[in-house]
């Protein structure tokens, strides 16, 4: 009797647990029909066999009737009565876009009674204006979360479609945004979801957060300007010294509750200076000169840009740049090693000139050459060398480079003295030049190899004296680096090499190959602010002028998944919905204005 009432009380749970498991979708579709004139509209749409690929949006409402088809063509954020709770969070989260570095005004819903007319259609012959108003809007705000989505996880931009080149590698683009955002609505966890579509790495976390506190510096009307005159250093006093002060304190490079000896300049203000100098790549002086000021004097709203058009960056890369890897950032002329997310060396470095700009890039360094060759690219061959070499018949000579007849491995050598070089041509050069290792040789003692179509690579250089500058645009692309001993034997430790052995092998002078034991990956990027490991933000000059192309293409960037009435008319939601609860410092409905201005 108690095995037959065991196995009646089992049979029921399993049946309850059955019955919880189902799909979320299921559940709906079984408690609230299908919207048919919403089934019907979106059957125009293409693409809604479930092998459609995830990441080809392709034609205008794609994405949506592939939501909707997941939902059972059911309003998912809507009611004849109402906003639901799902879709006050969608409002919600949209309305935030700031935070993100996102612009609000992409995610603002239209003026409703104005959609029929102005469109919004499956195909040609299917106006939106066919369906109940809540489940119109309940479209439109579909179409709103899917672009918030999609310029969440992956800009609002394409790096390709700008005009320089792109090498780097790219945040995957597979994501079903569509079936995903389905799959956190059914399983209610909605707000989770859309904070996940955020890049994970610290460094876009960190400027995510430092964007929060300059919008805070913005609402209370920015920090003062420092106006013209002598060079402010310590012992000076007066009015321009004030507002100095109170600038330094509100970017707490000056704490707001640190003592001072006097009203002036004293050393903790001129730390406090240094302080501001070192994050924004200025000489750490102390002294507030012509540059230091105008730095100083840049507006927070062009700051937030900057640390907007950077977060737009961040999300065309990976999550995850390696456990272990190099890092060029090219505006900073640095380059940093970092394991386990630590950076634990950094030096500086120069780059390229800005008629032969650095690309942003990845890479693979596999080996270094000790005391290499410099076969020179025929572009310098042709641009650079060839007029030395007419103005000054001993310059290959004196440089230890010598000429083949070609670029093939049996090449022969010929007699510089030989040639008539004024009758060569910069458009024709049928020589290949190369340069023997010495104290002269362009790439210096120690080459690092990552190998790339691009002829891009890290070297040393007998040119020390190029680092004391503060912008070092020197190179015809590759990257010199300030202390290649020091990066060569971090490479090479696992081969049990110490710089004792590094320095002999150098000495030598002989071309020597060193194959890495562990490969390393290589980044080549361009940020011109982030966040440093004492969490303070720094600012650099945008030297290829790259902020401003982005910032170009942002603007430029008026594509939409709706198409959604005339510019001119305001924009607030239907009044079904306008008790919806909203923040009222993030509202989605009010139109604000937004700092991404000229930089």
């Amino acid at each position: 009797m108690d095995i037959k009432r065991n196995a009646v009380t089992t049979t029921l749970l399993i049946g309850i647990l059955l019955f919880i498991a189902q799909p979320a979708t299921a559940a709906k579709a079984s408690s609230q029909p299908a919207d048919p004139a919403l089934q019907a509209w979106l059957g125009a749409a293409p693409g809604l066999e479930e092998e459609a690929p995830a990441s080809e949006w392709g034609p205008l409402l794609h994405p949506v009737a592939r939501f909707y088809q997941r939902e059972g063509f059911q309003p998912a954020w809507t009611s004849p009565v109402g906003l639901l709770p799902q879709g006050e969070i969608l409002l919600q989260a949209m309305a935030r876009a700031a935070e993100a570095g996102l612009l609000a005004d992409d995610y603002r819903l239209p003026y409703i009674e104005n959609i029929g007319s102005h469109g919004l259609y499956a195909s040609t012959a299917r106006p939106l204006l066919r369906l109940a108003p809540h489940v119109q809007f309940d479209v439109m705000l579909t179409a709103r979360m899917l672009r918030f989505a999609q310029h969440l996880s992956q800009g609002r931009v394409t790096p390709e479609a700008l005009p320089q080149k792109w090498f780097a590698r790219r945040r995957p683009s597979t994501r079903d945004i569509p079936t995903e955002l389905a799959r956190a609505l059914d399983e209610n966890r909605l707000a989770a979801y859309i904070e996940s579509l955020h890049p994970k790495g610290q460094a876009y976390g960190d400027l995510r957060k430092t964007l929060g506190r300059y919008e805070a510096i913005k609402r209370s009307g920015g920090w003062p300007t420092i106006l013209p005159g002598p060079a402010l250093r310590i012992g000076d006093n007066g009015p321009r010294v004030d507002a100095l002060k109170r600038r330094l304190s509100m970017t707490a490079d000056l704490p707001a509750d640190t003592p001072t000896a006097h009203d002036g300049i004293d050393a903790i203000v001129e730390a406090a200076v240094k302080r501001y100098q070192r994050r924004n790549g200025l000489t750490p002086d102390g002294v507030v000169g012509q540059h230091t000021r105008a730095e100083l004097n840049i507006s927070v709203e062009r700051r937030i840009t900057q640390m907007q058009l950077n977060m737009e960056r961040w999300r065309w890369l990976p999550d995850s740049l390696g456990d272990r890897y190099i890092l060029v950032n090219i505006p900073a002329f640095e380059l940093c090693v970092v394991e386990a997310n630590t950076r634990i060396d950094s030096m500086r470095v120069v780059v390229g000139k800005k008629r032969r700009q650095t690309p942003v890039m990845s890479g693979r360094m596999t080996y270094l050459e000790i005391n290499p060759y410099w076969n020179i690219p025929q572009k310098i061959a042709r641009k650079d060398i060839l007029p030395k070499i007419i103005n000054d018949p001993a310059y290959l000579t004196r440089q230890g480079i010598r000429v083949f007849d070609s670029w093939d491995r049996q090449a022969r050598e010929l007699d510089p003295a030989g040639i008539a070089w004024e009758t060569i041509s910069k458009r024709y050069f049928p020589f290949r030049l190369r340069q023997d290792p010495s104290i002269y040789n362009a790439l210096g003692r120690v080459k690092f190899m990552f190998p790339n179509p691009h002829s891009i690579y890290i070297h040393d250089t007998p040119g020390k004296t190029l680092f004391d500058h503060r912008e070092r645009t020197f190179s015809s692309g590759c990257v010199r680096v300030e202390a290649p001993e020091a990066l060569a034997q971090y490479l090479l430790s696992e081969r049990g090499w110490d710089r004792a052995r590094l320095e002999s092998a150098i000495d030598r002078g002989q071309r020597r190959t060193m194959l890495l034991t562990r490969p390393i990956p290589v980044h080549l990027v361009y940020f011109t602010a982030w966040v440093d490991d004492h969490g303070r933000v720094n600012f650099r000059k945008d030297i290829y002028e790259r902020d401003r192309r982005l910032l170009l293409a942002l603007k430029k960037d008026t594509s939409d998944l709706i198409f959604c009435g005339n510019e001119a008319e305001k924009h607030r939601l239907p009044a079904t919905y306008a008790a919806t609860t909203i923040s009222p410092n993030a509202s989605a409905i009010e139109a604000t204005d937004h700092p991404m201005t000229g930089i």
